[in-house]
Parts: structure tokens; sequence; C-alpha cells
């Protein structure tokens, strides 16, 4: 069985995994050999294995644990027998610490590939390398050294074209910097997850030029119609000697947009423009005469009605239209890119290293098309358990590296167990992607083969402040999911993909009001909301005027300056909060209140 815990911040989420840790360690005195637990950080690593160790001490020294009473019901033990196993399974675990399976996801990536170095084209003393900065560079510029071989001709011309956008675009011709930023996608599982496909098109350089000339000829004609859609309505104007300031808005009269587009601008109309539709009242004022009306009124059956809508039809189906031009405007990174690749892993094989980043799509490569089981078990150890923490911030490649191993292990009857909460996926330049536990994990398994279960309870805030965010993220979930909503109306998706994406957010929210456990319930706790009026003075300069003022009245109320902490967005920020409390203590000498 698969037991899937929602746990929202401060909700004992350690303290669950260390209990089902222990559940599992206690049904077999060998039982950590087997189990597997992951984690996302060394800290959170350390933080687990001392946990377990510390609690395991507890509870085999006689002291006080919490996990006591659950371990004696799950096992059907006394509180003497629970102590005495802790204390064979402690003894144990110390006199074989190495097979205390927690670990970092990339540690564990690591060891299973390091029985796969031969497939993998390496040497078995190869070495690990964390930082993909020197190897991006060496290969950039090896690429550079390289431009006047024959074989590069196709390279050079990319980026001579590339050079030209650039200058076209107002920008610099120098592509040292851009290639390096370029260079960083290939560290990215975006680009790894399609890197075979995308090499194998670009060595087609014909497909290459025949792709590019359908989507200028998209570009080409997308353009064209609208600039007829311009023109076919400016010319129902002129004909009843009408012009678009002439109607209610006079400059910002949403007609204008016919001019624009006549004149070749690609500009989406306003919200007013599409509300025009079969409404000719949005084109008249109180102001006007009855003749103006009923001329205004008559060209609007006359075909401008039918020039708006023919607008409005227009723009929603524009996703090729953006598609294209997106791509024509990255169509020469693309075979820079599979160049980059490819010296990449020229260097890698000369200096026998493998990246640390690399190492989640070498494993992938190695798992596909084998049985995945053997595989990991090639390394000598058979895991029975698995346990996944921060789950939210799993990619796609690691969670098929680790489906067959939760697979298997759920076919032999043994627990499995994910921690997550997707309102906590902030890591998404390691590729984290939050639908998976939001959606993914369930169509992957049938609904006999795992259970969802949320942690409820806060145990880290008070009462006032985890009622203060049950209300917040109840209504600012539906706030923007209505205003997401009202941009899905104009998009070219499906009705089966907007229904789908119409409870996106509020989904992703629905389970996130916690309750208070008794220990919090008599402490109120307080929150304060200010919200910064827009005037003269930048926010920013209000909000820092403020701050002395708000530091006093937190000591007058007891708190020490280590109670406070201020938070900010950026460096800079933070150095103009500090600079300001100095400033300010200086300025203000007090033998009642302190700012450093």
């Amino acid at each position: 069985m698969l037991t899937i815990y929602r746990a929202s911040a401060g909700a004992g989420k350690t303290h669950k995994l260390t209990g089902e840790y222990l559940q599992l360690l206690f049904s077999h005195p060998a039982a950590y050999k087997h189990i597997l637990a992951v984690t996302f950080t060394n800290k959170a690593t350390d933080e687990m294995k001392s946990r377990i160790v510390e609690e395991l001490y507890r509870l085999a020294s006689g002291k006080r644990s919490g996990f006591l009473a659950s371990l004696s019901r799950g096992h059907e033990l006394s509180a003497e027998q629970v102590r005495k196993r802790a204390r064979v399974i402690l003894i144990a675990i110390l006199h074989d610490y190495a097979s205390f399976h927690i670990s970092t996801i990339d540690r564990f990536f690591q060891q299973t590939l390091r029985a796969f170095t031969r497939e993998i084209g390496l040497q078995g003393g190869y070495a690990l390398e964390m930082d993909q900065e020197p190897v991006l560079s060496a290969s950039i510029d090896r690429m550079w050294m390289e431009l006047d071989k024959p074989e590069n001709k196709q390279l050079l011309d990319w980026l001579l074209r590339f050079a030209e956008d650039k200058i076209e675009e107002g920008q610099t011709w120098d592509l040292r910097n851009d290639i390096r930023r370029l260079g960083y996608e290939l560290f990215k599982e975006s680009y790894k997850l399609f890197g075979d496909d995308i090499a194998q098109e670009i060595a087609d350089k014909e497909f290459l030029e025949q792709y590019k000339e359908e989507l200028t000829a998209i570009i080409r004609s997308t353009e064209a119609e609208l600039i007829d859609i311009g023109k076919s309505g400016m010319a129902i104007l002129d004909q009843y000697g009408v012009a678009p300031e002439d109607c209610r808005g006079t400059s910002r009269s949403p007609l204008v947009h016919f001019r624009k587009w006549a004149a070749g601008e690609m500009k989406p109309p306003t919200a007013t423009f599409f509300a025009l539709e079969d409404q000719v009242e949005g084109l008249l004022t109180q102001k006007m005469s009855d003749a103006q009306r009923t001329l205004i009124a008559c060209m609007f059956e006359d075909g401008l009605n039918d020039c708006i809508k023919r607008a409005a039809d227009f723009f929603s189906q524009l996703t090729p239209y953006f598609t294209a031009k997106e791509i024509v405007r990255n169509y020469y990174t693309l075979g820079i890119l599979t160049d980059i690749s490819r010296h990449i892993a020229a260097y890698r094989e000369e200096k026998n290293i493998m990246l640390i980043a690399d190492t989640t799509e070498l494993l992938n490569r190695v798992i596909a098309g084998s049985d995945t089981p053997f595989i990991y078990e090639k390394t000598g150890t058979r895991m029975d358990h698995y346990m996944i923490d921060e789950f939210q911030d799993t990619s796609i490649m690691q969670w098929n590296n680790f489906r067959p191993l939760l697979a298997e292990s759920m076919a032999a009857d043994k627990d499995c167990l994910i921690v997550g909460d997707i309102k906590q996926s902030i890591y998404r330049f390691r590729n984290s992607d939050w639908k998976l536990l939001d959606e993914q994990v369930a169509k992957e398994f049938r609904n006999e083969q795992f259970r969802e279960l949320t942690l409820l309870d806060n145990w880290r805030s008070c009462c006032l402040i985890v009622a203060f965010n049950n209300r917040l993220f109840e209504t600012a979930p539906a706030l923007l999911q209505a205003d997401y909503n009202r941009d899905l109306l104009t998009s070219s998706l499906t009705e089966e993909a907007q229904q789908h994406f119409a409870q996106k957010i509020t989904k992703a929210y629905a389970n996130a009001a916690q309750a208070v456990p008794p220990p919090f319930q008599q402490k109120m706790g307080h929150v304060r909301v200010e919200f910064i009026p827009e005037g003269e003075m930048d926010w920013r300069d209000q909000a820092l005027e403020k701050l002395p003022a708000m530091v006093e009245r937190l000591q007058d109320n007891g708190f020490a300056l280590s109670d406070i902490a201020i938070l900010t967005r950026t460096n800079r920020e933070g150095a103009e909060v500090a600079e300001r409390l100095l400033s300010y203590g200086a300025e203000h000498p007090s033998d009642r209140y302190a700012y450093d």
C-alpha cells in the first residue's frame, strides 16, 4: 500500500515520518537494511537520521517517548518489550551504520550508478563534478576554437545569424555571454527529456530549412489576416464617414484597434473591444444626437459587428502563431545547444568525469527497457520499503526512476510512503514538477493501491496565526482562479482542457486549512497586515520609514531583537533595512530601544 501524506508547514511531518519509520523498523531486527528513506537536502537527511537514532535511544534507555504507545499498539508488545527491541535495533544500526539507508535523492542515484560505470561509458575511477560552470566554459571554448573546420560550416552560419538577429534587436553582437546562458539549458530536465530527439532532427539540415519555411508561412499568413481585418473595419467606418474617435471613448475608443491592425500592429484588443459583440450600445454616448446614434447603429449592422466578431475569433486562436514566433526566435539556438552538448560529452569522456546534474538522466537511460528492480539489485542492496520526503520537489525523471521501485514493493505487499505539499513546491530550478503530487501519482496506481491522508494539526503556530492562514488560503486561491478563468474563456483550449484548468488553483489549495492542537489552543498569537497607500513616496521608502517605530513597539511588548526577523525579497533590500535601522539608532540614541 502506498500512503500519500499531504503535510502543510508545521503539520508535524518529521514526527510522522519518524513514527512510520520506527513502525517498519520494529517489524524485524534487520529491517533497517531494507528501508530506503529519501530526502532532498543533506540537512534534512541528518535531521531524520538523528531523530530516529535519538528516539531509539530514548526508548532503549527507559526515557519518555511519544512513540512508545503507538509502537506497543502496532506490534502488540508491552512497553518493556518495546524498549528491549529498541535496544536491539539501536545496537544493530550503530554497528552497521552504512546499511542505515537514509540519504538524499542525488546520493542514492549516485550509489546506484556506480554499479553501471561500464554501461554509461565511464572508467571505474571516475570523478564526480559538482560544478557545471568550468565544464560548460571549457566546452564552449573548444567550440569556438573548432569553428574553422569544414564540418562546422553550418554551426558557424547559425552563430552568424544569431549575431545578426541580436544586432537587429538593438543588442550587442558579442555572443559569448548569450551562448553561456544558453548552455545552462543543457543541464535542465526540460532539455534532457527531448535532447536525443532534438539532436536527431537537427542533424537533418533540409528538414530544418523546410521547418523554418513552414513557421514563417504561419507567421506571415496570420499577420496578413489581421491586417485584412483592420482594413475591413476601417473600410466600413470610412464608408459611413465615421472615425473611431467619434464613438464612445473618443481617442481611447476600442475601434482604434482597427486602424492599428490595418497598419500591421499585432497587439490584442482590450476586454472593452470583445464586449462590443452584438452590443452597439458600447459605441454610443448620451451626448450623441439621434442622427449620430442612428448612423452608428446602421454601420454596426452593415458589417462592423461582423468585423468585431471576426477579430474576436481571430485572437482566440493565436496559439500556433505565437508558438511559431517563439520557435523562429530561438531557431538557431537549438543547433548551437546540440553542438555545445556534443563538446560537453567529449570533455566528460576525456576527463573521465560525471556531472552531478547528469545523474538522474543517466540512470533514466540505464533503466529504459530494463527490469528496473534487477537494475537496483545489482548494487547489492534489496529494498522492501520506500519513503520519499518533500515529494513536491521531485522531477519527472526522478519519479520515472522511482516509480518501478514503488510498484515492485507494493506488488510484494510492502508499504511505501510519500510526504509532500504542493504549496511548498519552490525548487523549480531543480526541475521539480508539483503536478506529480497533484495528479500524476494517483493516475499511476489503482485506487486500491494507495490512500491519501492530510496532516491537519499545526504544531508550530498559535491560534490567530492558523486562523489567518486558513482564511488567506481559502480566499486567495478563489480570487486567483477567478482571474485565471477569465483568460481561459478567450483561450484556444478545448472545452475539456478548460474544465481541467478551471479548478487547478483551488484544487491545489483544497486541503490547506489547518487545526490547532491542544497545546496551542490557549496561545493566541498576533497578525497585523498593513497596506501602504500609493503616493508620492515609493512604497519601499514608506516601509523603511515605518520600520523603526515597529521595532520599538515590539520591544515595548517584551520582545528581544533576537526574537524579530525582517524578511525581504532581495539582498539589496535587506541591506537597505539594516542601514535604515542603524542610521535611525545613531540619530535617536536611547536607553530604552536598540536597533542593532
